[in-house]
């Protein structure tokens, strides 16, 4: 089992990609389950989430109206992932998850995820709470800009020393170009897989691979799983994709 995990929830996953702002409770709910178990059996935990049909919509709107980001745009989309993270945050308590919530704008000065400060983050941690952020958006040189959830959910397991990191998507794990689950990923070279076409302004499956692959040099355990196997891969069962870069 994992002794401290970052488990970053898709925006497929907490959020219906096709229809604006909506929050998919029952994903969510189920999520939570498998986290309290986990917590309960003595795990340590991070949360971050995605921005799915609130944060990427918000943004693919502002730059088809006016083809950039200004640096006034930035509270319109962090009003949209602060509403989101708010929902997440109530059904995490729903749990007893005891989250506490940590919005990028005001722990990270740049988009750089090295800027972000995570010292009140391990202050959580040690109370025995449920830190949890997500991506967002940071007015930066005159414009505005976006530093992702996948980004952020790699910092926190790199500085803060996790064991486990856990990326949760809608599929059951990173599919090949024929659909089939991928058991181990350690190289982004010639690699083909199948995309899911949702509004992704953050990169989609082939960055957050990329990211993970940075991850996996330092981290134990770095999975990228569907939801129904968010318990197990918190308790290193091999499921969905394991990356491990070589």
């Amino acid at each position: 089992m994992c002794r401290f995990a970052v488990v970053k929830l898709g925006g497929s996953v907490v959020t219906f990609k096709d229809r604006f702002e909506s929050v998919d409770l029952d994903s969510l709910r189920f999520l939570s389950v498998q986290l309290s178990s986990f917590k309960g059996s003595g795990g340590s935990l991070v949360v971050v989430h995605g921005g799915g049909s609130f944060g990427h919509v918000a943004v693919s709107r502002l730059l088809a109206e006016k083809g950039r980001l200004e640096p006034g745009d930035s509270s319109l989309i962090q009003e949209s992932m602060f509403r989101l993270a708010l929902i997440v945050l109530g059904v995490l308590r729903e749990y007893n998850l005891r989250p506490v919530l940590h919005p990028p704008h005001s722990i990270c000065y740049s988009v750089d995820p090295s800027s972000c400060m995570f010292d009140l983050i391990q202050r959580d941690l040690v109370l025995g709470l449920t830190p949890v952020t997500y991506g967002d958006a940071i007015p930066e040189g005159g414009s505005t800009r976006i530093i992702s959830g996948d980004e952020l959910a790699v910092e926190l397991a790199l500085r803060l020393n996790a064991d486990c990191l856990i990326f949760v998507i809608r599929a059951p794990g990173v599919l090949d170009e024929n659909g089939r689950v991928i058991k181990l990923l350690d190289s982004i070279d010639k690699l083909r897989v199948y995309e899911i076409k949702y509004m992704d302004v953050t990169g989609g499956i082939v960055n957050k691979i990329s990211l993970a692959l940075k991850a996996s040099k330092k981290v134990r355990e770095v999975r990228i799983v569907g939801l129904e196997d968010l318990e197990n891969a918190l308790n290193m069962r091999d499921v969905g994709t394991k990356i491990k870069s070589m």
